[in-house]
């Protein structure tokens, strides 16, 4: 098999090609989340501030459900999130009326 003899601005264009495309397959797979991805955690509450997502949070401690407080995407309010194991006990627990 033969090289392929390209002339210089030919060459240079494709090499140019190859690094643009490069650089968006590399912006695609490292760009941020806009959606806070957080794994496997489910949300079962958002709440508008801190003490509010203490009090929930303790609220599922209590019932044996191991949560996260996280920034919710709208900035303006806290998400409780748990494993999807603890998903139904804690809306269960969320929505009992009982203290």
């Amino acid at each position: 098999m033969g090289s392929v003899n390209l002339p210089g601005p030919y060459l240079t264009l494709v090499s140019l090609l190859v690094i643009g495309l490069l650089g968006l397959v590399l912006r695609w797979a490292f760009a941020g989340d806009r959606n806070r991805d957080y794994g496997m955690l489910r949300e079962v509450a958002k709440v508008p501030s801190q003490r509010a997502a203490e009090v929930v949070s303790e609220r599922l401690r209590l019932a044996g459900v191991r949560t996260t407080t996280v920034p919710s995407p709208d900035g303006e309010s806290l998400s409780i999130m748990v494993f999807p194991a603890d998903e139904h006990r804690a809306i269960t627990t969320l929505l009992d009326d009982t203290p």
